[in-house]
């Protein structure tokens, strides 16, 4: 009599299934349906949710990133992995690998996005020090005047390396009874020499003018007048994040202020004041 043996198939647990589904899911080319993608934005903003409001970050130009096959959110964004989450990029601000090149809805969109202004500013606030000497009647004095001052700084980034500054600055100085205030505003240029992702350095160049200024001796008498400065110097800006900074600057100054008519015995003077103006500050990108 032949014994007949039932074939018994193991039961695979649930949980070891899915772990192997998921295993497979990510090592097949197929089932991943990924493609590769490059920026074509100047930033690409990187959003946590498919409708686009919440943005988490960028990437810059020319980067190639790994994008999904299949566009979200009615073809506007393509999924990316972000630190091991899901994000979406704007589906007009990439190019991929299977993308028609004809699609008159993305050429359109890219051509108008391309053409217009894209701005970029920041605002900042500064404490430096303006170590000068005086000319008086182009004589200049053995005295060394230390000032201090604050500026508050407002920019606009431009193409081609070139941002716009304005500029509003209060200062003060005094030796013994003699005491010199000023307050200037005017505007400033900057060329970027490097301008990376967190390090910025630039070259400026200011031409202040000089509303109020005033000159005392102790209490006998105080007079007030005008003037103007010239700059020429160099800063350095070092990013904590994509929006505050830290930044330090140096220049070379020369503040001249017009006659101040001293009562008598003073002579009447129009000091200019020449030297080394430094300063370090905060400032926040927008």
């Amino acid at each position: 009599m032949v014994k007949i043996h039932h074939l018994r198939i193991q039961r695979v647990p649930r949980v070891l299934a899915f772990n192997l589904l998921f295993f497979v899911s990510f090592l097949c080319p197929n089932l991943w349906a990924s493609q590769e993608a490059m920026v074509l934005a100047e930033r690409a903003m990187i959003y946590s949710d498919q409708e686009m409001t919440s943005p988490i970050g960028y990437i810059v130009r020319g980067k190639k990133i790994v994008v999904g096959e299949i566009p979200r959110n009615k073809a506007q964004v393509y999924p990316v992995i972000v630190s091991g989450k899901v994000a979406y990029v704007r589906v007009i601000d990439v190019t991929t690998e299977k993308e028609s090149m004809d699609s008159n809805r993305l050429t359109a969109e890219r051509f108008q996005k391309s053409t217009l202004p894209t701005l970029r500013g920041k605002f900042g606030v500064n404490y430096y020090a303006f170590a000068s000497t005086i000319d008086i009647d182009q004589e200049i004095k053995d005295d060394k005047l230390l000032w201090h001052g604050i500026n508050l700084k407002g920019e606009v980034f431009l193409k081609n390396r070139f941002d716009f500054q304005l500029h509003a600055n209060w200062m003060q100085t005094q030796k013994d009874e003699l005491k010199f205030r000023a307050f200037e505003i005017g505007p400033g240029f900057a060329f970027r020499l490097i301008d990376a992702k967190r390090f910025l350095f630039r070259i400026e160049g200011q031409l202040l003018a000089i509303p109020y200024s005033s000159y005392a001796f102790g209490e006998k008498f105080r007079k007030n007048s005008y003037g103007y400065s010239a700059v020429a110097g160099a800063a350095a800006t070092i990013y904590f994040n994509d929006h505050w900074a830290t930044e330090l600057s140096g220049g070379i100054y020369r503040t001249s202020m017009l006659k101040f008519d001293a009562p008598a015995p003073y002579d009447d003077i129009e000091p200019v004041f020449t030297g080394l103006r430094a300063g370090i500050g905060i400032n926040y990108t927008y």
